[in-house]
């Protein structure tokens, strides 16, 4: 938290620097209030916190409850949140209990509380912590212009793993098991295959969780332009293309398998 914290705190004040001469935040005693560009106080002190205006918006904390504010400092729904942070893109990480979700500028959740972690969306995406993995998530239209939010995994591919029971899988935007745990541990998804462990041994399984190169090596990399970094089972190190062909070095083109092997 501390670390999240610093970096929605970093996040503000470059947000800041570009808005200077606008009404900010300001501590007077145990209070915050707002000043305009002169320093002149506009909103009087009665929040234990409040964030400055990004794209119209300001989280602020009375006692433990979170709301937003608009442009007119008045309170924006009825929502209320036990964190709120900056808008960005149109969203705010918020968190309700121990979860993390996205809210919207009228203070509805487009991302209901799920994860353990968001931070603010930069560039169209936002950080997130799924089951003790680092992911992205990135904005998308849906149908009818309604926002809606789709898992990616810090690669690009658009794949969340999670955990239950110590077995792993692949979950959707609100939660629900694309693919049952039943894996050991997942890797990356790239390229269309994600790593993947049965037992002791590593293979590839596509998007449905269906095994595409059989476990058979002692470690499995992610895949990238067109071969995954293996180790054998007979401890050699090589490279196997998406049908599994293993080769001892890597070759110039996907195609070019026989010169890497030797042949």
């Amino acid at each position: 938290m501390r670390f999240f914290l610093f970096f929605v705190v970093g996040f503000v004040t470059l947000s800041w620097a570009g808005e200077m001469g606008q009404v900010q935040p300001v501590r007077l005693g145990k209070k915050f209030g707002y000043v305009d560009g002169s320093g002149e106080l506009v909103v009087r002190a009665r929040w234990d916190w409040a964030w400055p205006l990004t794209e119209g918006r300001a989280g602020v904390r009375e006692g433990r409850n979170w709301y937003l504010l608009n442009e007119d400092f008045q309170r924006v729904g009825r929502e209320r949140y036990d964190w709120v942070g900056p808008f960005s893109g149109g969203l705010a990480p918020a968190r309700e209990g121990k979860l993390w979700g996205l809210i919207d500028r009228n203070g509805g959740w487009v991302v209901k509380p799920y994860f353990s972690d968001v931070r603010p969306l930069r560039e169209g995406v936002a950080a997130v912590q799924l089951g003790g993995q680092p992911g992205l998530v990135d904005k998308t239209d849906y149908f009818d212009g309604i926002v809606g939010m789709e898992l990616a995994s810090p690669i690009g591919d658009r794949m969340a793993p999670a955990a239950v029971g110590g077995k792993w899988g692949l979950v959707d935007p609100r939660g629900n098991f694309l693919v049952e745990p039943k894996f050991e541990e997942l890797g990356d998804s790239s390229e269309g295959l994600i790593s993947a462990r049965s037992g002791s041994m590593w293979g590839y399984v596509d998007a449905k969780g269906e095994w595409k190169i059989e476990p058979q090596f002692l470690r499995a990399k992610k895949f990238k332009e067109g071969w995954a970094e293996v180790s054998a089972a007979n401890g050699k190190d090589g490279w196997v293309n998406p049908e599994g062909k293993f080769a001892a070095r890597k070759p110039a083109r996907v195609g070019d398998l026989a010169t890497a092997a030797g042949h």
